[in-house]
C-alpha cells in the first residue's frame, strides 16, 4: 500500500486506510479522498467497520475471546 500516493490506493487500500485512521483516533472528517471518487466511500466503510468492532467489544455483557 503506498500512503503517499493517494491516487495509485485501491478500493481495499482506500479500505485499510480508513480502518487504520478509526484505530489511531482520527476523525471521520479526516477522509483524505475526495466526495464522488469510490474510494472515499471504501475510506468511510473501513472506518466505520473500526468504529463497529471497538463498540461492540464494549457492550455490556460481551466478554472478549
Amino acid at each position: 500500500m503506498k500512503i503517499g500516493s493517494e491516487d495509485r490506493n485501491s478500493e481495499e487500500d482506500a479500505y485499510e486506510l480508513g480502518r487504520r485512521a478509526f484505530t489511531k483516533g482520527a476523525s471521520s472528517d479526516n477522509n483524505p479522498f475526495p466526495q464522488g471518487d469510490r474510494r472515499c466511500d471504501d475510506w468511510a466503510h473501513g472506518f466505520m467497520d473500526a468504529q463497529k468492532i471497538r463498540s461492540d467489544q464494549h457492550r455490556p455483557g460481551h466478554s472478549p475471546n
